[in-house]
């Protein structure tokens, strides 16, 4: 008897399925997600899903070109809406023959006009779905539509559609710290600090003669909370990057020389690290904010023997006080424009001075804009490239 039973388990153990499995020919697999608010309110859900077939194929297929993208693409555009994203989500669901597949998606596109409006509900539903990504970049496109995104045609041979396109952006940018591209988990860790504000990346599609012909990142989105509610420059989106420790590298150019001349100088930052420390006098909080900047030269137009320790101090000044007039402006913009902390200074008070952060949280709103920042940085440049003399043509 104990041994027919036994037989009977084992029999049911290998039997046992996955009563959640999906085929893989069942699936729609989303590769860029974007949303929309439209001007009925309504929120307008933007995929684009591969299509596998063209892909490996070489994009030479003629098949459907399922929701208007052209045949022969390796994709196809599709949308749906609804009264919030989880519905215009159920009825993309509802009208496709396969089920979307989120795990392979990297992307969020928000449009400026759903950003603006708030992503709380959004963000809730994706943290909530387990399908969705934690680790995908979110991005706020301006210059056009997110349907003139996905149909957008390639601007090179290199990349086929516009998501590769858009990925190797992201992954350039850190090379150049033109703009700064949070994922969900960052976004959303940000929003849980009480008075710190989130900021990721700005998508801007560029257009000539009202046509859509391409696209760049520029610059970062500032939220308020779960609201966007502008824009920082690339040069701001540096110094905040600097700030915040996350500049890996970045180019800094002057447009003076040694003796106050015109001239061109360009230099590559390849190391960025910032102290800030609190401080309370008279009953006024203030920042110590201490950068000490690496970085080498690039390129001159002057003359100038850098080998030539007078040369190197002087040059080494001048990049010091580039940047920390450039940390200056990023700061006036956070504080009297939006008045948000993108930075952190909230995090940093409050763990180094919590009794003082009860005291002063309640009214923070009012005291940020006032609060002074005393920023110092050093630069050091490392060294002038193969050659540290200049050219002389003869």
């Amino acid at each position: 008897m104990k041994r027919f039973i036994i037989l009977i388990l084992t029999i049911a153990i290998l039997l046992t399925g996955c009563w959640d499995k999906r085929e893989i020919n069942q699936l729609a697999f989303v590769q860029g997600l974007g949303i929309e608010r439209g001007k009925d309110d309504m929120i307008h859900l933007i995929v684009e899903i591969l299509r596998p077939g063209l892909l490996t194929a070489g994009g030479g297929g003629t098949g459907g070109t399922g929701g208007g993208s052209a045949a022969g693409k390796p994709y196809a555009v599709f949308q749906a809406s609804g009264v919030d994203f989880a519905k215009a989500f159920a009825n993309l669901n509802d009208e496709l023959p396969r089920s979307l597949f989120m795990q392979y998606n990297e992307i969020i596109f928000l449009d400026e006009k759903f950003a603006r409006s708030g992503i709380y509900q959004t963000l809730d539903f994706m943290t909530r779905n387990p399908e969705f990504r934690r680790t995908a970049y979110i991005l706020v496109v301006t210059g056009g539509s997110i349907q003139e995104l996905f149909n957008l045609p390639s601007s090179n041979e290199l990349e086929r559609y516009p998501y590769k396109e858009v990925m190797g952006l992201i992954s350039n940018q850190a090379n150049t710290a033109s703009s700064y591209v949070s994922d969900l988990n960052e976004f959303i860790e940000t929003l849980e600090i009480p008075k710190k504000a989130p900021i990721t990346g700005r998508l801007v599609i560029v257009k000539k003669d009202g046509k859509a012909t391409g696209i760049r990142l520029s610059g970062s989105a500032v939220f308020d909370n779960d609201k966007l509610i502008g824009f920082l420059e690339e040069q701001d989106t540096k110094a905040v990057a600097t700030l915040m420790n996350k500049l890996k590298r970045s180019t800094l150019t002057l447009d003076k020389g040694l003796k106050g001349e015109k001239a061109h100088i360009s230099l590559v930052v390849t190391k960025a690290r910032t102290q800030i420390s609190p401080k309370i006098k008279d009953g006024d909080i203030s920042f110590d904010i201490k950068v000490n900047v690496e970085a080498y030269l690039n390129e001159q137009e002057t003359k100038y023997e850098l080998t030539e320790p007078e040369n190197l101090e002087k040059l080494q000044t001048m990049v010091s006080k580039k940047i920390k007039t450039a940390i200056e402006h990023a700061l006036f913009i956070l504080q009297k424009k939006y008045n948000v902390d993108v930075v952190g200074f909230v995090d940093i008070l409050h763990k180094r001075n919590p009794a003082l952060w009860k005291e002063v949280e309640k009214d923070w709103d009012k005291i940020y804009p006032d609060v002074k920042f005393n920023v110092a940085v050093k630069s050091v440049i490392k060294r002038s490239g193969l050659s540290s003399k200049p050219i002389h043509p003869r």
